[in-house]
Order: structure tokens, then sequence, then C-alpha cells
């Protein structure tokens, strides 16, 4: 899960960045046991997830709060991706960052999506969609409206869903 809130949802801000990539980890081995935690393993596999995911930071002992939020968003990814998920879930990925971050989020997404993992993205970036779905599910007060492969998305459409134009989903059907 990638969630919308980076910073009250995705991290614990005042916690470093090792410990922020070894949230979901902690309790089982290499770094938890069933009393303590392997703190050498912590700080070595977190070393290897900033070098792995390019994630700028001075050091993994510094907290994650101080991370812009690009290498905020690229952390939790980390983690994240660091589990061999079957699925991943991005709720506005990329909203807030710099063009640069945008991209590098973007092509972690799709790496995992070419190595197997199904990639739920929830956006309102329409750029974003394009470039990203195989699907497009557009919806509209709670309600799923339309539904097409992207290849057979325009942008019109797609735009027109989003604002409520329900009718325009029946209309492209031929209905």
């Amino acid at each position: 899960m990638c969630p919308e809130d980076r910073t009250g949802m995705g991290t614990a801000p005042n916690l470093s960045v090792a410990e922020n990539l070894a949230l979901k980890a902690y309790r089982r081995p290499p770094i938890g046991g069933r009393f303590f935690m392997n703190l050498m393993t912590m700080y070595a596999q977190a070393r290897e997830l900033v070098a792995r995911f390019e994630i700028a930071t001075p050091s993994v002992h510094v907290p994650a709060r101080k991370l812009s939020g690009g290498n905020l968003q690229k952390l939790i990814l980390a983690r994240e991706v660091a589990r061999d998920p079957r699925l991943i879930v991005a709720a506005y990925p990329t909203r807030g960052l710099d063009v640069g971050a945008m991209e590098s989020v973007r092509q972690l997404l799709i790496r995992e999506r070419d190595a197997g993992a199904a990639v739920l993205l929830i956006s309102e970036d329409l750029e974003e969609i394009f470039m990203l779905a195989d699907r497009i599910a557009v919806m509209y007060e709670g309600q799923v409206v339309g539904e097409m492969p992207a290849e057979e998305a325009d942008l019109e459409t797609v735009g027109l869903l989003m604002a409520g134009e329900q009718g325009v989903a029946k209309k492209e059907a031929g209905q």
C-alpha cells in the first residue's frame, strides 16, 4: 500500500529511514525474532534499499521527516516492493512531487507491473493514468461510471466521465 498521505499514513516521520524501511519486517527474520531485533541486519538492508531505490539521504539514521517528498515516496515504495508483493495499491503516488521524482515513481510502478505485480493506481492525473494503466475505471460519487481498456480510452471520454457525464459511456458503447 502506497497511501495518499505520505507523512501521516505512509511513514513514521520521527523514526529513522532504516526504521521506516523495517516497519513491515521487524517481526520476522532476518530482522526480527522472538524477543530481539537484529539492528545490524536492519541497517544493512536499509542501506541496500536506499541504494537500490536511489533514495537521497545522508544516512539511514536520518529521521524520515528530513526527506523530500519524492524521497519519502521512494522510501514507502521501497519498503513495499522489498516484500515482493503480488498487488500494489498506489493512491495518488506522484501528487506534490517534482518532475524527476514523478518519473522515478512511475518507472518503479512500471517495473513492478512488468515483473508480475498487479498495480491498482488511484489518481486524478490523466497523464499518469494514460501512461501507467492497462485498464481504466472511472468513478464518480462513489460509483464506477465507466471502464475500458487503456488503448481504447481517450482524454475527452475519461474527462467527461470524471465530471459525471455518465451518458458518455453509454454513447461510446453504442447504446
